[in-house]
């Protein structure tokens, strides 16, 4: 993805932030947000500590001189300091943020904003160490907002995966015949190539698609970048199949999961998917600008115990996405955040077929918030009712 566009929404944040004088970044998540460069071995991977930086006149990155290069291409140019590797990698990456820091500021000190929820306390006392007399703010939610309202570049990219990854899965199920073989570990990789035949990268910790049914169905699978890997044998008739695919395309994330049969649906089914198609379209009038994440999630939860639909609420029913597959807000139970215009959930609805354990019928819809309501984007398929395998291939 281009930075120019997320890097023009934090500067923005800066001028109209009177308390800070700069911005300090140092998480993964929030530095793929910030550079345009998702690198998934940041979480994971002690010597590649990248520092970035922004203020109403300059930014700047920190980092081993073996990403240099991948920054440059992303358009940061003469905005990268680099360290050489070091046994203290952090601290090298602190050093040399500090001088440029103070040097910038000419021996004036002033406040620095910080992720607190994202940034370890011991770095933190670090760079505090580094940076004497410069106060420091925690921006942690006011950044999160900023992240949670999506430009309109971010969102044509979310629709744009959302669709994408949406025609992947019905691409793929389209071929399985009535009565053909299909298992678990080949369906999930007829998901992923199908999704990769319409410009989703499914390379390693950017995709995840999984195809399970009857007990594997009856638990959430892993999610990016941890897998799972599915069973040989064929799927039986008549059983519902949940397929999900999670994948990034231009550094932001798209989160689906559909439901076929590879039948036709008996009463029962019919039964069960139209209260799902219901109930989603019951939590659709409550997605809405000035609604209260928690309440939202109260009213789904009553609505389908009205219903008589066994939810799994303990799951929660959605959550933001960007530029990673799961973040604020989040519908559950605890979350006051109040929506807006330009919010993007994950509308994520669980619901047990049969009572006790039995398989996670789960549906996942991209939801814009609009001035006066949502609306689902990316379907290529109508996903009122689950999708039929007939003899097609």
């Amino acid at each position: 993805m281009s930075s120019k566009n997320n890097i023009t929404k934090i500067n923005q944040f800066i001028n109209a932030s009177p308390d800070i004088d700069g911005l300090v970044i140092t998480d993964p998540a929030n530095l793929a947000f910030a550079t345009g460069l998702n690198f998934q071995g940041l979480a994971s991977i002690k010597h590649l500590c990248v520092i970035a930086f922004f203020s109403a006149k300059k930014r700047f990155i920190a980092c081993p001189k073996t990403l240099s290069s991948a920054f440059q291409n992303a358009g940061w140019h003469d905005s990268i300091i680099t360290y050489a590797n070091s046994i203290d990698t952090e601290m090298a990456a602190l050093k040399i943020s500090a001088a440029f820091i103070s040097e910038l500021f000419e021996g004036v000190h002033g406040t620095l904003g910080y992720i607190g929820k994202r940034m370890f306390q011991p770095f933190f006392e670090k760079l505090m160490k580094q940076l004497p007399g410069f106060s420091f703010a925690d921006i942690s939610d006011d950044f999160s907002k900023l992240r949670q309202i999506k430009s309109p570049a971010e969102l044509h990219i979310l629709e744009d995966v959302a669709a994408r990854t949406d025609h992947g899965i019905a691409a793929a199920i389209h071929h399985i015949s009535r009565n053909g073989a299909a298992s678990e570990k080949s369906l999930t990789e007829s998901i992923r190539f199908h999704s990769l035949e319409r410009g989703i990268p499914v390379n390693g910790y950017r995709a995840v698609a999984q195809a399970v049914s009857e007990d594997d169905a009856a638990v959430l699978w892993p999610h990016a970048p941890y897998f799972a890997v599915g069973r040989d044998g064929n799927f039986f008739e008549g059983k519902f199949i949940r397929l999900e695919m999670c994948a990034q395309k231009d550094g932001y994330w798209s989160n689906d999961s559909r439901m076929m049969v590879k039948s036709e649906m008996n009463s029962n089914q019919k039964f069960f998917a139209g209260k799902m198609t219901e109930l989603r379209k019951f939590a659709c009038t409550q997605i809405k600008p000035g609604a209260v994440a928690k309440d939202i999630f109260a009213a789904i939860n009553q609505k389908s115990i009205e219903m008589g639909v066994h939810i799994a609420a303990e799951y929660g029913f959605g959550h933001g996405i960007g530029v990673t597959p799961f973040e604020p807000p989040f519908i559950s139970a605890v979350d006051e955040t109040v929506l807006e215009k330009n919010m993007v959930i994950v509308l994520s609805l669980a619901a047990r077929y049969t009572t006790g354990v039995g398989e996670l019928y789960i549906t996942k819809d991209t939801l814009f918030v609009t001035e006066d309501g949502c609306k689902i984007v990316g379907w290529y398929e109508n996903w009122d009712y689950p999708y039929t395998a007939a003899y097609t291939f």
